[in-house]
């Protein structure tokens, strides 16, 4: 586990590169990935989500039409839930039933079966690595997921990976969000600053990869900077913690950007929201895959409303960014939030 200081990852974490990451891209684009992609395979197609919640309260309703504070001049954004919807809001989120599984490798070869007791062995183990976590001080923990598979199966790190990514494929498939590409596009070409904080594991930018047809970086990618990507599984710290949100406001800050001049964007009013706002970034809290929109209107520890503006769509975030109402907020000057402050301003609230 990392010590809790600034930048820390954890020691032991495993990422594939190599053959071993093709193979479990392949894997991905063949069982992980609910709609067909451009130049991609033909997975199964499934309807797009709605765009929006029925019923909205009515905070939410007058969040519909708010314009940011001002134009962002970079931005930042979640993954399930905004990026890719998914099955489950959260990736290894056991959401497989006790009969097991059966999968096929890339290569042809038969994986075993999981064991029927497996979702029960994730949870003891996950829950006794947070046990420990917290217990030297760090209230929000994350595990890495090659190192629960591998203790719970009694596998090596690679084999361990592709359990990994056999389980999340069957627990977890995901696709990419309407509009979302084209929004990325827009970004890169004006040259806006694009980055991840995620509660992820090291297959979160494999699913992306597969589901959007590019990976998350270099000169035929989505647009993302390496130096802006915050993943909690590296830093074993797991938002709402708004540890990575304090990275990523040093590292903007080291390229001139303050983070009241970012903006990120996310689908839980607790964990995206509040956490960056508690970091200095203003926010824009998504309802375009519904089934993971998490307002938590109520809960302890968020303030009313619980970020400056709603986009049931990445159209509506585009508008945001870049429409007209973003313009004339870009004469605003940056400066703090408006004395609104929430538990997770705290470096280390405790886990209740």
């Amino acid at each position: 586990m990392p010590s809790g200081s600034e930048g820390a990852r954890g020691a032991e974490t495993f990422v594939p590169d190599g053959a071993l990451r093709d193979e479990l891209l392949s894997y991905i684009r063949l069982h992980g990935v609910r709609t067909p992609i451009e130049g991609g395979g033909s997975p199964a197609p499934v309807e797009p989500p709605a765009r929006s919640p029925a019923g909205l309260p009515a905070v939410l309703e007058r969040l519909r039409s708010a314009a940011l504070p001002r134009r962002p001049r970079a931005l930042a954004v979640d993954i399930y839930g905004t990026l890719l919807a998914a099955a489950q809001s959260e990736p290894g989120a056991a959401g497989m039933d006790e009969s097991g599984a059966t999968t096929d490798r890339v290569d042809g070869s038969a994986a075993p079966a999981f064991p029927r007791d497996m979702k029960a062995r994730l949870r003891a183990i996950v829950a006794s690595d947070h046990e420990l976590s917290r217990a030297g001080g760090l209230p929000w923990p994350e595990v890495d997921a090659v190192s629960v598979f591998s203790r719970a199966l009694g596998l090596d790190a690679e084999d361990a990976a592709r359990a990994c990514v056999a389980w999340e494929c069957a627990c977890n498939p995901a696709s990419p969000l309407p509009g979302a590409r084209a929004f990325l596009a827009r970004c890169a070409a004006a040259g806006l600053p694009l980055g991840i904080v995620s509660n992820a594991q090291f297959y979160t930018p494999l699913f992306i990869e597969a589901a959007y047809g590019a990976p998350l970086f270099g000169p035929a990618g989505l647009g993302f900077d390496p130096d802006l990507a915050f993943w909690s599984f590296e830093r074993l710290r797991a938002k709402p913690d708004p540890h990575m949100f304090r990275l990523l406001a040093k590292e903007l800050r080291g390229r001139g950007v303050d983070a009241s001049e970012a903006c990120y964007i996310g689908n839980d009013a607790l964990n995206d929201c509040a956490a960056a706002a508690a970091a200095g970034f203003m926010t824009v809290l998504f309802s375009g895959d519904p089934p993971s929109f998490k307002p938590r209107l109520g809960e302890p520890g968020l303030w009313t409303p619980p970020a400056d503006a709603l986009a049931s769509s990445w159209e509506r975030v585009e508008a945001l960014i870049f429409g007209s109402a973003a313009a004339a907020a870009s004469a605003e000057p940056p400066g703090e939030r408006s004395g609104r402050t929430t538990a997770y301003d705290k470096e280390d609230t405790p886990c209740t």
